[in-house]
């Protein structure tokens, strides 16, 4: 094999074996984020002071974590538990007490602070004061007001499945692009392989002839 083709076999080698790494790399770091994206199990809802008595409301998720973390947050790794949000707000002081349900599931209400909303706060009760009101509605408008409910509540669960989707989509397509580089780099060397054997038959096929070529004909008769 030639010098010009171990140079380019060796780059060949360091390239597979980066986008190998490369390759490992992306499908740990994938890993350990669906991991930490999979403790968010609780639907939350997050409300806000808007003034003059009305609310703004947020639903996002929440799930028990650690204090102390590596790896950009991703693993856990010591430390008191906690309650926090997909956004990474902390719920200051939040325990198993202040859990509701929504959706039919273990669910936590919070409050943002006014002044701070990365400040948040659990609420243990609610009083509702206009329940009368709501014993008033006719159950036909309760039915249109619950399906309404649901409805909103499917749309955030299929934007969720979304969003992950879309995360699942591109780990596919880094994977696929990964492996055709993978092959691409095989196809290379072994395509360079039958080159250099071609070139050395070429070069020993010459070097033949030019012996033949170089062989003096007998100046005696027999």
């Amino acid at each position: 094999m030639s010098f010009f083709g171990n140079l380019a076999s060796v780059g060949m080698s360091w390239l597979f074996w980066g986008g190998f790494l490369l390759f490992v790399f992306l499908m740990v770091f994938g890993s350990l984020w669906v991991r930490k994206r999979r403790k968010f199990t609780f639907p939350t809802a997050v409300l806000y002071d808007l003034g003059e008595g009305k609310i703004g409301l947020e639903t996002t998720k929440s799930g028990w974590f650690k204090t102390n973390k590596i790896l950009f947050k991703l693993i856990d790794r010591s430390g008191e538990r906690r309650l926090e949000v997909k956004d990474g707000r902390v719920v200051q002081q939040g325990s198993t007490e202040d859990f509701h349900e929504l959706n039919h599931k273990r669910g936590l209400i919070l409050r943002a602070k006014s002044d701070d909303p990365k400040i948040l706060l659990p609420i243990k009760r609610i009083t509702i004061k206009n329940k009368e009101l709501l014993e008033q509605i006719a159950p036909s408008d309760f039915r249109d007001a619950s399906e309404k409910i649901m409805r909103e509540a499917e749309r955030e669960t299929s934007k969720d499945w979304e969003k992950l989707a879309t995360f699942i989509v591109l780990g596919l397509l880094i994977i696929g692009l990964m492996i055709c580089v993978i092959m691409v780099i095989q196809f290379a060397n072994n395509r360079m392989d039958k080159a250099n054997e071609i070139y050395d038959k070429a070069i020993e096929f010459k070097a033949q002839a030019q012996q033949t070529v170089n062989v003096k004909p007998s100046t005696t008769a027999p």
